[in-house]
């Protein structure tokens, strides 16, 4: 197999104030750019709260992929919450996703560039 590396991201996050301002791209950008000069890490992956829509914004608009919802991963003042597992793959690697979703991803990523004033 070609694909011999994965990254995770454990943690990410931003104080209160500084939210918004583009810092959580910059760091996943900086990982991406690590990434792409590894040809062997075909995914990178996260986790994040389900109630977190700020942060799942932000890792669609990166290109990462719902890949499954996980009861209970979360506890959080003894309270348990769910989480979704993303991804992104790289280097040819699909992982999950089945053809419909990389001509899907391929034709979204064109319109965006025609369509501008969608994003």
């Amino acid at each position: 197999d070609r694909h011999t590396r994965m990254f995770y991201i454990m943690t990410l996050g931003t104080a209160r104030e500084f939210r918004r301002a583009g810092l959580g791209s910059i760091l996943v950008d900086r990982v991406l750019d690590m990434i792409n000069k590894m040809p062997e890490c075909g995914a990178l992956y996260l986790h994040v709260i389900t109630y977190n829509v700020g942060a799942i914004r932000l890792y669609e608009r990166l290109g990462f992929s719902k890949v499954k919802e996980i009861e209970d991963y979360y506890s959080i003042n003894n309270v348990n919450h769910n989480c979704y597992l993303y991804a992104r793959y790289f280097h040819g690697n699909r992982g999950h996703k089945t053809i419909y979703d990389v001509m899907y991803d391929f034709a979204t990523s064109i319109l965006k560039n025609v369509l501008p004033w969608r994003n």
